[in-house]
């Protein structure tokens, strides 16, 4: 063999041993992404665990490396807009994994996003803007004049929330008519019944505040509801005390009266702030309750919506599907999730990422519908409705390793293709 022919040769097997080891050392990532809401963080903690420990053993340590962006009501209008986030600064992103759906019937931020791209919500321009100095109380005494409250007329009548509902009685001139309904349920207007000075909130107060829950979640509500309603007059003005109480009504039977009157309260002692919890819990008894409750909900949106503008999310979403009929709702909402899983896909697929959907392992609204519009389709689905789900199986993390691996038998499929 000539010289020239041996370091050819000798070039040729340095470029096969140099490409070897560039593919051996080449890594990718998965992402997991999606909403904690039925896991718990725990749960999704160890869930991306299972998922690493397999692929470290299918292809050597960290070569497709796991993280894990789940939060807890992450919807799949966040989760689109967290992809997209992720896959713009990550360019060697292999696969994404998401869990979506079940959020979005409680975290309706983006729903009228959607609406408005169909061509069936309008966008409104606010009548009162929050950064005016008299907004809050600008907002009272227009909403009470809809509740025909005599309140209205005053910015400070410590005792005239206690004789709305006979005044009304008396007069004869019930809440103004809107929508065809007259609502029956009437807000306190705690910041025009009196001007309340804001209490400097005590040491012990969030102590108590965290009792109160731990009440609750221990079926503890009388107790819960002594400590919440002491705190409330020791500070009326704190949303979050209603929040709780609305909560609280929500979990005892035939208390949706009381608690929807809660969340009103919460709302208008601080409106312009759309990280007030009172909203959520608006939400989360209009998605979920059935009858007139439903009516008086709309009554209350349709009386604050146009003061707004788009500032509130829940707000918004629930004055765009705009029906007390139950499945209509519901539709709406599926409508949603399906759009937005597609364009997930879509955005995924731009950039040469395999995207894998999973369905919950446990009881979820969205199990049935993705399942049914997923399964056989091109987007890579995953059932998990067989995944066992009982105490002893998620203490052993029995739960989270058979869902993981379901996960890498579809990324192995991928591969081989």
């Amino acid at each position: 063999m000539n010289r020239s022919l041996f370091k050819a040769m000798l070039i040729f097997v340095f470029f096969i041993i140099f490409c070897s080891g560039v593919n051996a050392s080449a890594k990718s990532n998965l992402f997991v992404v999606g909403d904690s809401i039925l896991l718990g963080s725990g749960g999704a903690t160890a869930y991306s665990d299972y998922l690493q420990t397999f692929l470290n053993k299918l292809y050597g340590a960290n070569k497709i490396a796991v993280y894990n962006y789940s939060f807890y009501d992450l919807n799949t209008n966040q989760i689109y807009r967290l992809v997209e986030n992720l896959l713009s600064k990550q360019k060697d992103t292999e696969f994404v994994v998401i869990m979506a759906g079940e959020a979005n019937f409680y975290n309706l931020d983006g729903l009228t996003e959607y609406l408005t791209d169909l061509g069936s919500y309008s966008p409104q321009a606010a009548h009162i803007e929050g950064s005016d100095f008299d907004a809050v109380l600008r907002l009272n005494t227009a909403v009470a004049s809809i509740y025909n409250s005599p309140l209205a007329a005053s910015k400070k009548d410590s005792f005239g929330y206690l004789f709305s509902t006979a005044y009304i009685t008396l007069t004869g001139a019930g809440p103004k008519k809107i929508g065809g309904y007259v609502s029956k349920i009437i807000p306190r207007f705690v910041l025009l019944s009196d001007i309340h000075e804001n209490i400097s909130v005590s040491a012990s107060f969030l102590a108590r505040y965290r009792v109160a829950w731990n009440l609750m979640n221990a079926g503890k509500h009388k107790e819960a509801e002594e400590i919440l309603l002491l705190m409330l007059l020791e500070n009326p003005l704190n949303s979050n005390i209603y929040y709780a109480l609305g909560s609280l009504y929500l979990m005892q039977e035939n208390r949706e009266a009381e608690a929807l009157k809660m969340f009103q309260d919460g709302i208008l002692v601080d409106p312009f702030n759309k990280d007030n919890k009172s909203y959520k819990g608006l939400a989360i008894m209009y998605m979920s309750y059935d009858g007139e409750i439903i009516s008086e909900i709309l009554y209350f949106v349709r009386a604050i919506k146009p003061h707004f503008g788009e500032k509130i999310p829940e707000i918004n979403a629930i004055s765009a599907i705009d029906t007390a009929d139950h499945d209509k709702k519901i539709a709406a909402v599926n409508n949603w999730i399906l759009s937005d899983i597609r364009r997930i896909n879509a955005l995924t697929a731009s950039k040469g990422v395999h995207l894998i959907v999973v369905g919950y392992p446990f009881d979820a609204k969205s199990n049935a519908l993705l399942r049914n519009t997923f399964y056989l389709s091109s987007i890579d689905y995953i059932d998990n409705s067989d995944i066992i789900t009982d105490s002893s199986a998620i203490q052993s993390g029995q739960t989270y390793s058979d869902m993981a691996k379901k996960v890498i038998n579809a990324i192995n499929r991928a591969r081989k293709k």
